[in-house]
């Protein structure tokens, strides 16, 4: 991912009393590498010292603070595309189109469900650490977006959070300014559909058709595995209840039958990557938040919470309230 929006990390821990240059140095980063909007870090690697940020500073709303120092611009050449649209709904999908030119981790999500619409950000990589953290961050930066299309007065209906609720809830209350549900099974800002239609006072179609030119000429140049490329879409697809092999390759734009071939080239099957991105989504879940089991099984697209239980044992060994008690993070 681009270092844009991770680019306070050393003043907030400066501010903290504490000294960036050696925590960086613990997990493997320079201090420079935190000077250029563009410099890419590996995701992973970038959660653990999120996490490392959190525990050596005491501040259990580390990714808020930089959420509020991050401008959507700081998302690179989709950022720079948000104003320029005609309107909010241009705006948004432009963003989703291209938000993989910043980020390789996770994926925007936008649903509309009749008179409200939800525009969140979901991990779809396994073995993350701090996703409260990565989560704050990104919702803060989802309400800012939205305030920066339609109005710093603008608020969210609800806001959706998967982190149990903080000890101190006052930084979340006076930003988004809303009532936030903690424990959610996703992470998002509601808002009413009529907002999609709000018309952009800065639109400029001339610059809008030049970046989005330019973001489909670097998307050529940025080589993404079928694999991952897929866990994308899964991670879309189970909130969306689209999730099929053919609804798969129609997104890739090639027959299941080759996206099947390529996947049994790779030794693996469609309904294993499902199942690489549910058992992943599961272990966040419940090491992160308070979701119930029948709450994970919705957001996994199960019909019921038995389902979900026996299929959690099958890929873990262990009923999914064992591997919350053993990997639940303090």
């Amino acid at each position: 991912m681009r270092v844009g929006p991770l680019m306070s990390i050393p003043a907030i821990l400066r501010e903290n009393g504490c000294e960036p240059e050696a925590i960086l140095k613990h997990f493997g980063f320079k201090l420079s590498q935190f000077e250029d909007p563009d410099f890419e870090l590996p995701y992973i690697p970038t959660s653990q010292l999120l996490a490392g940020c959190v525990e050596a500073t005491g501040c259990e709303h580390f990714g808020l603070l930089m959420g509020m120092r991050a401008e959507p611009s700081s998302l690179g050449i989709a950022g720079f595309m948000l104003r320029t649209a005609h309107d909010v709904d241009t705006a948004l999908h432009a963003l989703k189109r291209h938000l993989d030119l910043h980020d390789q981790g996770g994926v925007l999500t936008l649903i509309t469900d009749g008179e409200f619409t939800s525009l969140g950000y979901a991990v779809h990589l396994s073995g993350v650490s701090a996703s409260a953290q990565i989560y704050d961050n990104s919702i803060v930066l989802a309400c800012k977006i939205m305030r920066s299309l339609c109005g710093e007065d603008w608020n969210p209906t609800e806001v959706l959070l998967s982190r149990p609720p903080p000890q101190d809830p006052a930084p979340y209350n006076h930003f988004f300014k809303s009532p936030i549900r903690f424990n959610a099974t996703g992470n998002a800002v509601v808002f009413p559909t009529r907002w999609l239609q709000h018309k952009l006072p800065s639109h400029d179609i001339l610059l809008f058709d030049y970046l989005e030119r330019k973001a489909t000429e670097l998307h050529r140049d940025v080589k993404i595995d079928l694999i991952n490329q897929l866990h994308r879409f899964v991670r879309i697809a189970l909130v969306t209840q689209d999730c099929s092999a053919r609804a798969a390759a129609q997104h890739l734009g090639i027959h299941e039958r080759t996206l099947n071939r390529r996947l049994h080239d790779q030794g693996t099957t469609f309904r294993n990557v499902v199942n690489e991105v549910r058992y992943a989504m599961a272990q966040s879940f419940l090491a992160n938040s308070e979701a119930t089991n029948a709450e994970i099984a919705l957001a996994l697209g199960y019909t019921d919470a038995t389902t979900f239980s026996h299929a959690f044992k099958r890929w873990s060994g262990m009923t999914p309230a064992q591997w919350r008690e053993r990997h639940a993070r303090p």
